[in-house]
């Protein structure tokens, strides 16, 4: 059992002399030029920091506004878990029967949960074994007795958002695995063969598994989409979607449906396995007052579970907390609406009364939760003032560069390892609450609550992580220059060429090797870097790196138009290297992305014409017949609002692919979605007409209906295209034919770097279903999807 360190450097550490005047006033200067800029300028930010030492506030801003905390809400469930239940507190289960264990049997076994959260298989198989040493040999029936919590499986704001993800799991007095499964996908030994799709736990009496996973050519694209449904007492798992062969297997998770059964199938699948037979049925009941206690199980202390649940802003742990808050104070069942009683309670002792806020939830999923700056500020000085808990509330935040979800944040700033705080990430919405120990030894508590920007969220992140960084600067020796510093507006900046093309030439290594041990110093370097055409590089690289983190970096690096890849492309020639970027967009592209096809689009005119990028031409023919198969409803939206010469292109490079895959248009999914549109359009669409015929190899409809796919003037400043090789290939092809091979190298010139390891597909292979790929619902990361993290 893992062990949280009771001490926390924080809290033990000298009290330093109280920052200056001066060095507070300069804090406050930089943080209002922080606020002053975009993307803060823009949004509604309340921000509230305060002395531990001396209890002053140093720097406020809208303190009162109420605003969605997101995840911040947590920090209300840990607290009132600490304070009320206390950190030694256990969950316990009850393994009880009908009468003693005769001869190896029990006529019923009964269990009753008391809302652990802490439960795995892994721990269910250990119970099993207990038992068997305990001389189980054989059971009747197993009555699940789940009435410490009442039926509600999901909280207020879940109705917000209908997902299956793990995040969003139901809750329920038994539980298992954080009511979630993994799901593995591996891909078959032949093209065309379906993927084999396989359960942990594999509790065959609880999961019906529908497999429409088709494994394709070993340099295709991945796509996956296994979705969850709950039927009763069972749940279904249907998976769809392409897996290249000779791939690495593919584990995914999902949320279940009733927890009790869950728990309690998986546990007669145990049960089996250890052979100990089960001769009845699984079914929900009480347990009578005669039944006889076997053993009960208890889970860690709660101390750990809370540190759990702040460290990777568990969702599923928070909601089980609350309830059990309102099981055990309130009386059983436990519900939302008691735990949230016990938690505005306290909050009320702590000096935040009741009506000033809005708590409908405990994890801070969705738009369901309002709090203040300086409410969140206040529990946090309360908390911390509270000795017999306040060790391990503060150990269960996260740390800045260290862990949790802080493990990727304030990398190479002053706040990396001095600041612990808890995050909260929604759409449109981030917030960051916690402590933090600055460079001069005074210690602050700090809530920051951002709510409606435009555009991305990376940059208010990013912002809010410089602020972290003024906070740990505070007091040291620069008298306020780290400060200043932070608070600039930090502007892109060309690489002198020399120096560019060095770090291109390494990026790009980096990137070819795809090693997750390289993560740390590619995203260093992403935030240090300021060449736009570096960003592009090291974006690709961290994506390539670790593609299951998403590719949020590469397409905020890389806009969608050709100016910034026609000049890296202009010096990747000149180095040898491969085409830029292009490969880890189709990836994206692939898998539904439609700003990934956004910029895909801004290049296909570069190749297609008479001086067109030959590399660059074959990667994309290889890559969007691909989109056109897996993503046809996401690659037909992108089309219809794509600029019309470069929806064109896209269209001719689709058809040039169908055609050297050999792939049956009239089973080409993208095809298909365009004969649906059509037919129902009244009167038909000219333009989606052309694009149809473009697929489909026929003569298109009059040429004043057609848009040519030229490529527009060249923007000032950008490098062109190399010229094409002597030859047909340069010749202009005609609208819906496919590229023309590139001329081979002439003797001693030498020849251009292959744009990839792909090779030319002989064939692609579409599954044989009318099904449509699930789409995927997230707000906002999983790092791509944290649920409020």
């Amino acid at each position: 059992m893992r062990r949280i360190l009771a001490v926390v450097i924080l809290a033990v550490s000298p009290l330093a002399a109280r920052a200056d005047k001066s060095d507070r006033e300069a804090l406050r200067k930089a943080v209002e030029q922080l606020l002053s800029q975009p993307p803060l300028s823009n949004a509604h930010v309340a921000l509230q920091v305060e002395s531990l030492d001396d209890g002053q506030v140093v720097y406020s801003r809208n303190p009162d506004d109420l605003l969605n905390p997101a995840s911040n809400t947590k920090l209300v469930t840990a607290a009132a878990g600490l304070l009320r239940l206390g950190p030694e507190y256990r969950f316990s289960t009850d393994y009880l029967t009908d009468k003693p264990i005769q001869r190896g049997r029990i006529g019923v076994l009964y269990v009753k949960g008391r809302g652990d959260p802490s439960v795995t298989t892994e721990r269910l198989d250990s119970l099993v074994s207990d038992l068997w040493h305990r001389g189980v040999r054989s059971i009747g029936d197993i009555v699940l007795d789940d009435s410490f919590f009442d039926r509600e499986e999901f909280g207020p704001g879940w109705e917000q958002e209908p997902s299956d993800k793990a995040w969003a799991a139901g809750v329920g007095a038994l539980s298992l695995n954080h009511n979630a499964v993994a799901i593995y996908i591996t891909p078959a030994e032949r093209v065309g063969s379906r993927a084999l799709v396989e359960v942990e736990p594999d509790a065959h009496d609880y999961f019906v598994i529908e497999n429409r996973v088709t494994t394709v050519r070993a340099n295709g694209r991945r796509k996956l989409r296994p979705r969850t449904v709950s039927e009763g007492e069972r749940t279904r798992i249907a998976v769809e979607g392409r897996i290249p062969l000779h791939a690495d297997s593919m584990v995914m998770f999902r949320r279940v449906g009733d927890p009790a059964f869950y728990y309690g199938q998986t546990l007669r699948m145990l049960l089996r396995q250890r052979s100990i037979r089960v001769s009845g049925r699984v079914k929900r009941g009480a347990i009578p007052q005669t039944a006889v206690l076997i053993q009960s199980y208890d889970s860690p202390e709660l101390a750990e579970i809370i540190h759990d649940m702040n460290k990777a802003s568990s969702n599923f742990i928070a909601e089980m907390v609350v309830k059990t808050l309102g099981a055990e104070l309130k009386g059983t069942p436990g519900s939302w609406p008691k735990g949230l009683e016990v938690a505005e309670d306290l909050l009320a002792e702590l000096g935040i009364p009741r009506g000033t806020y809005v708590l409908k939830n405990g994890s801070g999923l969705n738009d369901t939760n309002r709090f203040t700056a300086r409410q969140i500020a206040t529990l946090l000085q309360a908390v911390w003032k509270r000795f017999p808990v306040a060790s391990e509330f503060v150990s269960s935040l996260g740390i800045a560069a260290r862990d949790g979800t802080m493990r990727l944040r304030m990398e190479g700033t002053d706040a990396a390892g001095r600041l612990r705080a808890k995050t909260g990430t929604l759409e449109r919405v981030t917030a960051l609450s916690g402590y933090v120990q600055s460079l001069g030894g005074e210690r602050y508590v700090f809530s920051v609550l951002v709510n409606d920007w435009a555009g991305k969220s990376a940059p208010v992140i990013s912002s809010i992580d410089r602020l972290g960084g003024m906070l740990a600067a505070l007091g040291a020796p620069e008298a306020g220059a780290r400060e200043a510093a932070l608070a600039a507006v930090v502007a892109p900046q060309d690489a002198q060429p020399a120096e560019l093309k060095a770090r291109i030439a390494t990026y790009a290594a980096l990137a070819a090797a795809g090693d997750k041990k390289n993560l740390p110093f590619l995203r260093s370097a992403l935030r240090s870097e300021r060449d736009p055409l570096l960003r592009i590089v090291l974006a690709d690289a961290v994506y390539r790196s670790d593609p299951d983190q998403g590719g949020g970096a590469l397409l905020e690096a890389m806009p969608p138009s050709s100016e910034l890849f026609l000049r890296l492309r202009s010096v990747g020639r000149e180095l040898s290297l491969p085409v830029p970027a292009v490969s880890s967009l189709l990836d994206l592209a692939v898998d539904g992305s439609t700003e990934a096809l956004a910029r895909l689009f801004a290049l296909a005119p570069l190749a297609r014409g008479a001086q067109r990028d030959e590399q660059l031409a074959a990667m994309l023919t290889d890559g969007l017949v691909e989109v056109g198969d897996a993503s046809p409803d996401e690659m037909f939206a992108a089309l219809r609002v794509a600029p019309a010469h470069q929806a064109q292109a896209a269209i001719e490079l689709v058809a040039a692919g169908v055609e050297q895959t050999g792939t049956d248009v009239a089973r080409y999914p993208l095809a298909q979605a365009l004969h649906k549109e059509i037919s129902q359009e009244s009167p038909p669409d000219a333009q989606l007409e052309s694009w149809l015929a473009t697929v489909e190899r026929r003569p298109a409809p009059p040429p004043e209906a057609v848009v040519h796919s030229a490529a527009p003037a060249a923007t000032p400043g950008a490098v062109p295209a190399a010229p094409p090789p002597a030859g047909p290939a340069g010749a202009g092809a005609p609208v819906g034919a496919p590229a023309a091979p590139a001329t081979p190298p002439q003797q001693g010139t030498k020849p251009a770097a292959p744009s990839s390891p792909r090779t030319s597909p002989a064939v692609l292979v579409t599954p044989a279903t009318d099904a449509k790929p699930a789409s995927a619902v997230c707000t906002a990361q999983s790092p791509d999807c944290p649920g409020g993290g």
